[in-house]
């Protein structure tokens, strides 16, 4: 079992950005997410609240609250050179990382490609809002920004309504009907935002040194632990984390 203590090996290769980078490279966003069984009640929706913290090679989805309850858990996503990427699934409350290595994502069936990287640095990828309808008097303004309404279905007759911000390639609202359910998620908190005034709320994002503090271990080596109950402690809180549930040792 390799314990690492630094963020060394697996650290984001950081490129500098550059004078004329666009707006979109940087931004943090706070959404809720809220599911509902049809017909919708309120009271039996659930409800996520989480961060989109997104930077030029590198995103990291952060959530707040499930349900009203504590969600102290991220997922960090690098993109690597020459088309690879990595995942860290981080465990705030214990100071802890479960690492994979872009050969682990292959193994667990893990799709990673362009489009996947835009689904979860976009949130909506470019060829989804292509296969969309403009809806042209439906042009408004939030948070300073231009705001666009699609509407259409996407994968298999999934209705959904995209209001698009442009200037930052993110939503400031999706809305899609499945045949038994609804999902709804909605912008809440923008940095940076275009209109003076904007209230400015801080967002979680994990830095570099907090990371490097954090107890790490590699995802190939869990089976390393199956017989330790102390790590095994830990690991039963990583809900979340691909492949435990069926990682074979």
């Amino acid at each position: 079992m390799r314990l690492k203590q630094t963020a060394g090996c697996f650290a984001l290769v950081m490129a500098m950005i550059s004078a004329g980078a666009q707006a979109e490279e940087i931004i943090t966003a706070r959404y809720d997410t809220v599911q509902c069984a049809l017909p919708c009640q309120a009271d039996a929706a659930k409800h996520l609240q989480w961060w989109l913290m997104r930077d030029q090679d590198e995103v990291e989805i952060r959530q707040l609250y499930q349900n009203g309850e504590p969600a102290h858990h991220s997922s960090l996503w690098q993109k690597k050179p020459g088309g690879q990427f990595s995942y860290i699934y981080l465990m705030h409350d214990e100071q802890r990382t479960i690492d994979y290595s872009d050969v682990d994502l292959k193994l667990l069936a893990i799709k990673m490609d362009e489009a996947t990287w835009q689904l979860k640095t976009q949130l909506v990828t470019d060829a989804e809002l292509a296969s969309l309808q403009k809806v042209a008097d439906e042009a408004s303004e939030q948070y300073g920004y231009a705001i666009e309404k699609y509407s259409g279905t996407l994968g298999n007759g999934i209705r959904s309504q995209v209001w698009w911000i442009p200037a930052l390639k993110l939503p400031y609202k999706v809305e899609y009907t499945y045949p038994q359910h609804t999902v709804s998620i909605q912008l809440q908190a923008l940095q940076p935002a275009a209109k003076p005034g904007q209230p400015v709320e801080i967002a979680p994002k994990t830095s570099l040194t907090a990371l490097s503090q954090y107890q790490h271990v590699d995802y190939a080596d869990l089976g390393d632990m199956e017989h330790n109950p102390s790590e095994m402690q830990w690991l039963a809180k990583a809900h979340d984390a691909p492949g435990l549930q069926s990682h074979h040792h």
